[in-house]
């Protein structure tokens, strides 16, 4: 097929994420950016609101409704809904799809097998061609580091529901770890704090709302401060409570400290001449806690290293998909013609 005609085909960029799915379709833009959630009749198996759509429904279930998390903690838990998820966002641009080129970014924590079964259901649609990328190479490559050359390079992505730390050198991923410890952790942290603390129970969008919005690795100048709400646990009755940066900063250098681990991990397990461009280079943060305030300068302080914060941290993954056409159609010809192409 000549070269051209690849070049001609639409380009699909996915990034499946325990928080967050985003999908973009090359000349139409971001066509989905919403929650990785689904809410169903469990009666019926229907689907009846997907996305932030469904996320409406939390805490708030009634009747039949059955909310669905096709992914936690960077896990596929159930990959029938992970499937019927994107299928039913794919399928309202079945014709823009057709006979497309796709590439998708899957964690480092999905097997093989995973990967296999979801290029499969995607193709089932009419796709010309899926590739599947590591996450990390992807953010690193979406944050403007050139992943293809001889020098490596680290990425750390703090998600939603795990934190990942690769090294990628000459397009490939040699080394990766990960771990739980992240967004949705600190979110469960936080509802045990205060439940502890303040004899509260409050529900999960409000911690993560306590997160965005007190959550600080270094010592603001006017104290961080929210008012929320829950139930009082000892009267039952809906109350409004305080919460300051002081009263969850503990919890967040715990979790941050073991996050650490994964990267020193990973160091470990580096050639010499790896670890050498890693010290050099330094690291590149994307995800989303890498918004929190304080992080460059704790993990600058923890690694003695440079420390990049990417400026599109939340949409590294993506962004970076986005920009792999071409290297997608390489991979293609390659393996149709493994002796021609050479990188």
């Amino acid at each position: 097929m000549a070269k051209a005609t690849l070049h001609q085909k639409t380009h699909v960029a996915i990034d499946i994420g325990t928080s967050k799915t985003k999908i973009h379709i090359e000349r139409i833009g971001m066509v989905f950016n919403e929650s990785t959630i689904l809410a169903i009749d469990w009666k019926t198996n229907k689907v009846l609101a997907i996305g932030d759509s469904a996320k409406k429904f939390v805490g708030k279930l009634s009747g039949t409704l059955q909310l669905k998390y096709p992914m936690k903690r960077g896990v596929i838990t159930d990959m029938n809904m992970l499937k019927k998820f994107l299928l039913t966002i794919l399928n309202k641009y079945a014709a823009e799809i057709k006979d497309s080129i796709v590439t998708l970014a899957c964690p480092t924590s999905v097997t093989e097998l995973e990967r296999s079964s979801l290029i499969k259901s995607i193709k089932e649609l009419g796709v010309f061609y899926v590739n599947a990328e590591d996450d990390v190479k992807l953010a690193l490559y979406g944050a403007g580091v050139d992943v293809y050359k001889t020098v490596a390079n680290l990425c750390l992505d703090l998600g939603a529901g795990k934190s990942t730390a690769g090294i990628v050198v000459s397009g490939e991923t040699i080394q990766s770890k990960w771990t739980k410890i992240a967004g949705n952790t600190i979110d469960q942290e936080i509802i045990k704090q205060i439940k502890t603390k303040e004899q509260m129970l409050v529900g999960e969008i409000t911690a993560e709302q306590i997160k965005n919005t007190v959550c600080t690795l270094v010592k603001s100048k006017n104290m961080l401060k929210l008012t929320a709400y829950g139930y009082d646990l000892n009267s039952g009755l809906p109350k409004e409570f305080e919460i300051s940066e002081n009263d969850v900063s503990k919890l967040l250098i715990a979790s941050f400290g073991s996050i650490t681990s994964i990267v020193t991990n990973v160091l470990e397990g580096s050639p010499n001449e790896i670890a050498g461009d890693v010290i050099r280079n330094g690291i590149v943060v994307t995800g989303g806690l890498a918004k929190i305030p304080g992080i460059k300068s704790f993990l600058e302080d923890f690694f003695e290293i440079p420390v990049k914060i990417a400026n599109n941290c939340l949409t590294a993954t993506i962004d970076g998909a986005v920009k792999h056409k071409d290297l997608t159609i390489q991979k293609y010809e390659h393996e149709k013609n493994p002796l021609d192409i050479v990188f």
